[in-house]
C-alpha cells in the first residue's frame, strides 16, 4: 500500500472496539477508537471521534507516548500507533471531526489505563442513526412482487431478475429547497449498506382512485412528481412539510403485464396558515387535482440514469417490483390487536421553534444561560471545546456535592459519556414538518450546579432537544393515530405530522435517594389522581406522569406505558414501529414503549450496540434522575447485571453503577381497566422510583428568568 492509498484509507477511518494499545480502525463508519488520549492536562479513556482529514504519516518513534495527545489550538490529534485491518501505522496526524463518546477521565494516564478504563464498554450511547445505516448489510435474494399492494415497500429495478448490474430506483441524497430530492437510479451490490438500500425504497400508497403515489422510503415527506420544465423529469418533492416552494404529486398504475407504470393524475399540495395558542403557526394541508396536468398517461422512462414520463408507451422501460427484504412497517408487538389502517385525514401540523431561533451565540440558548455556564453552550453540537468546559464542570459539581456531604447518583463518566452520545445525534430522514436533515438533534447538554436557600447544592444535567428522532418516524404507517380533539373519532383528523419542539429539560444529578412505594412522591401531573375509576389502585402503571416521564438518548421524550385513558397504549394501533406518536394537541412524538427489534432497527438502539460491550447501552434518562439502559436480550448472559433481577419499577443496582432502569417485556400483563392479557415492551413503567419531592421544580413550569437551576439569570 503506498502513501496516497494510506491517506486515503485513513480518511475512511472507523470504529471497532478493541482491547490493544493501539487506536484502531474500520473504513465502515469513520469512527476512531482511541484507548487513551491527553486533552491538556486530563486523560481520557475510551473515546470514539470521527476523522476529519489526515495531515501526516510518519514512522514508529519508540520515545513517543504510548496515548494519543489532542491539540484544540489547531484542533489536531496526534495517534502514535493506529490499527487498520491487520496493519499497523505509526505516528499519524489527523484533524478530529466529532466526538461520539467518551468514557472514564483521569488526571493521569495510569488511572485512566486501570481497570476503571473499562467504563466505555459500561457508559455508553447507542449508534446514531446516521452510522447505523452505514453498516454492511446483505438483502439476500429478492422476491419479485406481482402488483402493488398499499402501503408496501419496495424496490423498482429495470431488470427481470436480481443482479449486481441492475438498475433501482433511489432518492437522491442532496435535497434542493427548490427542486426537492432527484430521482436517480443506482445498483445494488451483493453486500450494501442500509443507507443504499434505505435509498432505494419506495413506498406505494392507494388513492380513491385506485391509483398510488410513491414516497420515499428514507424521507418520507417527499412523494414523486414530475417536472414539465425539466423535460417532464421525476423528483421526490416536499408533500407533507414545510415547503419553501409547493409543488405536488403524481399518481400511477402499474401494469402487472407489461410492467409499466403510467401517470395517471396530479395532485397540487397546498397549505393554509393560521395562529396557534401554542405559540407558533399552525399549517392545515390540502391537495386539490391537477385538471391541467400535461402529462397524463404518460409513462415512466428511464434512460441514461433519468426517470422520466414520455408520450408513448413503447419509449416506456418496464419497472419490475421487488418485495423489501426490511420490515418497517409496525411490528405485531406494537398492535397486538390488529388495528385496521384508518383513513382520516391528517391533522395540521405546527411550526413553533426553528434551529435559528435556538442555536448559536444569537440563539435563545446561548443569550439566556449566564456566564457560569456559557463555555458549555458556546457551540452547538459536538465540539471539543465545550466537551472541554462539560467535564470541567463535572470534576468541580463532584467535588462541590461530595464536600457538602452528598453525592451524585451516578459516575461523572456516565454523565459525560450521556452527553456525549446525546449530542451525536443528527436529523437523518425528512420526515419532519420543519425539520432539515443534518440538524442536531439535542443542540446542547451543560451541568450546572446552584445552591437553594438552605445552602444544599442541586446540580442538573440540562438538555436542549427538538424532540424527535433521527430515523423515519413512521407516523403516516400508524394505523389508528390520537384524533385532534375536534370530534367523534370517525369525523376527526388525525396526528400524522411531527413538528420541531423546544424541550429544555432539567435531569437532577444528585441522589436524592429511591421511594419504598409509588406514593411516597406527589406530583400534580398525576393520572392516577385525575383517575375517574376510585377504585384503581395506584401501582407502577398508574402512579405516573400524565405528561412526559423521561428522556430518550436522541432527544426524544418518553411517555408511561398507559395512555390517559390507564391502559397500554399499544392496544389501540396508535403507536410506530419506534413505539410512538403524536399527541391529540400535535406537535413532536413522544415514546411510550420500547421499539428494539432484532436486526435493523428504527428504535432508538438495535443488537449492534453490544458487541463488544459489558452492558446494555445507555438509551435514556428519567425525569426523576434514575438512568435507563436497554434490555438484556437471551444473548447477554455474561453482561453485568444480567442475573440481577428487575424489581417491579423495572430496575436494579449492580457493580456499582447505582440504581438504573432497564427497558425490558412485561409478558401475560393485564391493566385493570381492559380484559385482554399482552405483552409490554416496557422503556418505563410510568412511576418514578427516584425520590423527586426534594427536586427543586419538579415537574413545574419555569423559564431561565424564574429557575436558576436551569443556568439563567433569575431576576
Amino acid at each position: 500500500m503506498n502513501r496516497i492509498q494510506l491517506l486515503f484509507l485513513l480518511s475512511a477511518i472507523g470504529f471497532f472496539t478493541s482491547a490493544h494499545a493501539a487506536d484502531t480502525y474500520d473504513g465502515s463508519s469513520n469512527t476512531l477508537n482511541i484507548p487513551l488520549v491527553k486533552v491538556s492536562s486530563t486523560y481520557y479513556a475510551n473515546v470514539q471521534i470521527t476523522v476529519g482529514n489526515v495531515i501526516s504519516v510518519g514512522s514508529k518513534d519508540p520515545s513517543a507516548p504510548t496515548y494519543d495527545e489532542y491539540n484544540a489550538a489547531n484542533n489536531q490529534l496526534t495517534i502514535p500507533e493506529v490499527l487498520v485491518g491487520t496493519t499497523t501505522y505509526y505516528n499519524v496526524i489527523i484533524t478530529v471531526g466529532s466526538v461520539l463518546s467518551v468514557g472514564a477521565s483521569c488526571s493521569t494516564a495510569a488511572q485512566c489505563s486501570s481497570d476503571d478504563s473499562t467504563s466505555a464498554a459500561l457508559y455508553y450511547g447507542p449508534t446514531r442513526y446516521a452510522s447505523a445505516i452505514e453498516a454492511s448489510y446483505t438483502p439476500g435474494t429478492m422476491v419479485r412482487a406481482s402488483a402493488f399492494t398499499n402501503r408496501s415497500r419496495y424496490l423498482l429495478s429495470n431488470a427481470s431478475s436480481q443482479t449486481t448490474n441492475a438498475n433501482y430506483m433511489q432518492v437522491g441524497s442532496t435535497y434542493d429547497a427548490t427542486n426537492g430530492y432527484a430521482v436517480e437510479t443506482g445498483t445494488l451490490a451483493t453486500t450494501t449498506t442500509y443507507q443504499q438500500y434505505l435509498q432505494k425504497l419506495v413506498q406505494v400508497v392507494a388513492d380513491g382512485s385506485g391509483y398510488f403515489r410513491l414516497e420515499s422510503s428514507l424521507h418520507p415527506n417527499n412523494a414523486i412528481d414530475f417536472d414539465a420544465a425539466d423535460g417532464n423529469k421525476l423528483k421526490f418533492r416536499n408533500n407533507f412539510g414545510k415547503a419553501a416552494t409547493v409543488y405536488g404529486y403524481v399518481t400511477f398504475a402499474y401494469d402487472s403485464s407489461t410492467k409499466l407504470l403510467q401517470a395517471k393524475k396530479r395532485y397540487k399540495y397546498a397549505y393554509t396558515t393560521a395562529a396557534n395558542d401554542k405559540g407558533g403557526t399552525t399549517h392545515a394541508v390540502s391537495y386539490t387535482e391537477d385538471t391541467a396536468f400535461s402529462a397524463a398517461n404518460y409513462s415512466v422512462n428511464l434512460s441514461s440514469g433519468v426517470y422520466k414520463l414520455v408520450a408513448s408507451s413503447t419509449d416506456a422501460t418496464p419497472l419490475y417490483a421487488y418485495n423489501s427484504a426490511l420490515e418497517l412497517g409496525i411490528p405485531e408487538f406494537l398492535n397486538p390487536l390488529s388495528v385496521a389502517f384508518v383513513t382520516n385525514d391528517p391533522a395540521p401540523f405546527l411550526s413553533k421553534n426553528t434551529v435559528a431561533a435556538t442555536e448559536g451565540t444569537s440563539g435563545s440558548i446561548y443569550k439566556q444561560v449566564n456566564s457560569t455556564y456559557r463555555n458549555q453552550v458556546a457551540t452547538p453540537g459536538v465540539n471539543a471545546s465545550t466537551k472541554t468546559s462539560a467535564d470541567a464542570m463535572l470534576a468541580a459539581i463532584k467535588s462541590a456535592v461530595e464536600a457538602s456531604g452528598e453525592k451524585l447518583r451516578y459516575s461523572t463518566a456516565l454523565y459525560s459519556a450521556y452527553r456525549d452520545a446525546t449530542l451525536a445525534h443528527k436529523l437523518v430522514s425528512d420526515s419532519i414538518a420543519d425539520g432539515t436533515p443534518g440538524q442536531n438533534l439535542v443542540p446542547y447538554v451543560y451541568f450546572t450546579n446552584e445552591k437553594d436557600t438552605a445552602g444544599k447544592y442541586h446540580p442538573f444535567m440540562v438538555v436542549v432537544n427538538y424532540g424527535n428522532q433521527a430515523s423515519p418516524n413512521g407516523l403516516k404507517d400508524v394505523p389508528h393515530p390520537p384524533a385532534d380533539g375536534t370530534g367523534s373519532y370517525p369525523s376527526s383528523k388525525v396526528t400524522r405530522f411531527s413538528n420541531l419542539e423546544n424541550y429544555v429539560t432539567l435531569i437532577p444529578m444528585k441522589d436524592y435517594g429511591v421511594v419504598t412505594q409509588v406514593t411516597d412522591n406527589t406530583f400534580t401531573k398525576n393520572l392516577w389522581t385525575a383517575r375517574t375509576n376510585a377504585s384503581l389502585a395506584a401501582d407502577v402503571y398508574t402512579y405516573a406522569d400524565s405528561a412526559d416521564n423521561g428522556l430518550l438518548i436522541d432527544g426524544s421524550v418518553m411517555f408511561p406505558a398507559y395512555n390517559n385513558n390507564l391502559v397500554p397504549s399499544h392496544l389501540f394501533g396508535e403507536l410506530t414501529a419506534s413505539g410512538c406518536h403524536v399527541g391529540q394537541g400535535g406537535g413532536g412524538p413522544h415514546c411510550h414503549f420500547d421499539g428494539y427489534q432484532t436486526g435493523f432497527s428504527l428504535g432508538v438502539y438495535g443488537d449492534a450496540d453490544y458487541v463488544n460491550k459489558t452492558h446494555p447501552p445507555m438509551i435514556g434518562f428519567g425525569y426523576d434522575g434514575i438512568a435507563l439502559f436497554g434490555k438484556y436480550r437471551s444473548s447477554d448472559t455474561a453482561m453485568k447485571g444480567y442475573s440481577t433481577p428487575l424489581d417491579s419499577f423495572g430496575a436494579h443496582d449492580h457493580d456499582g453503577i447505582g440504581y438504573h432502569y432497564h427497558a425490558h417485556n412485561v409478558v401475560n400483563h393485564k391493566a385493570e381497566l381492559v380484559t385482554f392479557t399482552t405483552t409490554l415492551n416496557v422503556l418505563m413503567k410510568g412511576a418514578y422510583i427516584g425520590k423527586t419531592n426534594d427536586i427543586p421544580f419538579f415537574r413545574a413550569s419555569s423559564n431561565f428568568s424564574t429557575n436558576k437551576y436551569m443556568g439563567g439569570t433569575v431576576k
